[in-house]
């Protein structure tokens, strides 16, 4: 094997990402005799390895597999954290979305008040005549309307002297 092979897996190794195939590679490579001295810090933590080997009481395994148990719970929960910042996130962005519907309704509801006071001369003087004759036949009318009061009020009053006269 050679150098760049091993730096490859002494990474992987580091890393926690080796199988047990690949470290007893490095095992195998490491502890021999005749390894170059940038090996030499790698080598020492494999001898310590293979000269230390430990039995792990039953009770002391089953608390570690318990706290890596707890390690699993705490990535779920931070998946739950995940999934509610998504939710907060889209909800954000619908209220974003109603929000700017909202402001372009205002807008056009402005902007067609704005059409209805648009002028329909652009002349004044044409503007002045068509309102003359407006106010005039307003005038008109209106004098009509008060001349027929005018007689119903004078035949109301004819009746309520009469109705005066025969109460007496």
């Amino acid at each position: 094997m050679n150098t760049t092979d091993i730096k490859g897996l002494l990474q992987k190794f580091y890393e926690g990402e080796t199988s047990s195939e690949e470290e007893k590679i490095l095992a195998d490579f490491l502890l021999q005799e005749n390894v170059s001295d940038e090996f030499l810090p790698d080598k020492k933590l494999f001898l310590a390895l293979s000269e230390n080997s430990v039995d792990v009481p039953t009770e002391s395994s089953k608390k570690i597999e318990s706290l890596i148990d707890s390690f699993k719970d705490e990535n779920s929960s931070d998946k739950k954290v995940k999934k509610l910042h998504i939710r907060y996130w889209t909800i954000g962005v619908a209220a974003s979305v109603a929000i700017i519907f909202g402001v372009s309704q205002i807008q056009k509801s402005q902007q067609a008040e704005a059409a209805l006071f648009t002028d329909t001369y652009k002349n004044p003087d044409d503007a002045y005549r068509a309102t003359m004759n407006a106010l005039q036949l307003f005038s008109d009318n209106f004098s009509k309307g008060t001349e027929s009061v005018e007689k119903a009020n004078a035949q109301l009053e004819k009746a309520q002297q009469i109705i005066n006269k025969s109460t007496k």
